[in-house]
């Protein structure tokens, strides 16, 4: 659906706060591959302006920096093609498959009010549904915030949308919110030349640590490994928002067998039932920050 078609309703315009891509704007975000067999983070940097379908449009910059499970061996490529943005009346647009721009993000919508995944039928499954409104101060800067659903399916927590930065779980493509075998998971830091907004406690989070350096950091880390009986993650509390977080093993195919909610900072995984084989451990907060590490059933 094309937010042109929908009934504006905007809140009053809050000073000093540029609505998006201002100087400097960067976002990282987990990207998790488990059917490729690799973990990481994407670094979205915005590089400048071009015009494009008619109107000036930001480009913004995709890089990815990842390593097969268990590994230190980091890989970086960044992606030819840019994705592309416009700002317009409260309105975020992307350029879509149908090389068109469409509602990315929409600050100004009211409880209520919804728009559609980019490049996606008006189709309540595929729906942006705004739940809240509110304001929130970052580097002293006042911004919108938006809690939003994300369609009608069960699995699918609130996401929490804030003017500038974006979403807390959605990537900023569009186009992956809907499809869950994406890479793409949530956010973890923004910053541009006034703010810095992070989801995780390491405020740094790899814009100017070495990518080694952050990439360590992230991983949980299973003991015993390899074990039988079960096995104890470590290494969550330190950079997963405090509350509950979920926890999946998928095994060599990339089947999910065994998914664990809880709130223990150091959990106990129980997988007598498991046959022998390596598997993929991933750890998701309630605002979509993931990690990933490999465990070994002997």
């Amino acid at each position: 659906m094309r937010a042109a078609l929908l009934p504006l309703a905007l809140l009053p315009l809050l000073v000093g706060a540029q609505s998006w891509c201002p100087p400097g704007a960067t976002w990282i975000h987990d990207h998790v591959d488990v059917m490729m067999d690799r973990y990481g983070i994407t670094r979205v940097v915005y590089e400048g302006d071009s015009l494009v379908g008619g109107f000036m449009a930001q480009k913004l910059r995709e890089t990815n920096v990842i390593a097969p499970w268990g590994s230190s061996d980091y890989t970086s490529f960044t992606v030819p093609v840019p994705i592309l943005t416009r700002y317009a009346d409260d309105i975020v647009y992307v350029w879509d498959w149908n090389n068109a721009f469409d509602t990315l993000m929409w600050f100004g919508a009211s409880p209520g009010q919804y728009w559609s995944g980019p490049g996606m039928d008006d189709d309540p499954f595929n729906r942006i549904t705004v739940l809240d409104t509110s304001t929130v101060s970052i580097g002293g800067i006042q911004l919108r915030q938006l809690i939003v659903q994300r369609g009608e399916w069960d699995w699918m927590p609130p996401d929490t949308l804030r003017e500038r930065i974006g979403f807390s779980i959605n990537y900023l493509n569009g186009w992956s919110w809907f499809i869950t075998d994406q890479p793409w998971a949530g956010l973890r830091c923004y910053q541009d030349d006034q703010i810095a907004f992070s989801l995780v406690d390491d405020m740094d989070c790899g814009f100017t640590l070495s990518i080694s350096t952050v990439m360590a950091n992230m991983a949980p880390q299973p003991f015993p490994n390899p074990g039988t009986t079960h096995f104890t993650l470590s290494g969550v509390e330190g950079y997963l928002s405090p509350g509950p977080h979920t926890i999946a093993l998928f095994d060599a195919t990339g089947r999910m067998v065994l998914q664990q909610r809880t709130t223990d900072a150091r959990p106990v995984i129980a997988t007598e039932a498991l046959p022998a084989g390596v598997y993929h451990i991933t750890v998701r907060d309630e605002q979509g920050a993931l990690m990933g590490a490999t465990w070994v059933k002997e």
